[in-house]
């Protein structure tokens, strides 16, 4: 039994089948490589994210602290003498 022909370069189907199936077959290891180039991004963007988070909320707080009365020094002790 042959493998039928395609009419139209006289290539049997089995190659060319075959022809096709290596192109996918690349095709999706490219996006594969893409969507894991994508994914290894978008972690280092979430980590960073969390990173400025943590930072704005340390910075926040001590905003926050500062603009307690009780908790600011006392400006008047700390001027120098000739004031």
């Amino acid at each position: 039994m042959t493998d039928p022909v395609s009419s139209d370069n006289a290539m049997p189907l089995h190659a060319l089948n075959e022809a096709r199936l290596q192109r996918i077959e690349m095709a999706l290891a490219h996006l594969q490589h893409d969507v894991d180039s994508l994914n290894s991004s978008l972690l280092r963007h979430f980590h960073r994210l969390q990173e400025f988070e943590s930072r704005f909320l340390r910075i926040e707080h001590e905003l926050q602290g500062s603009n307690d009365p009780a908790e600011r020094p006392d400006a008047s002790a700390d001027r120098p003498p000739h004031y």
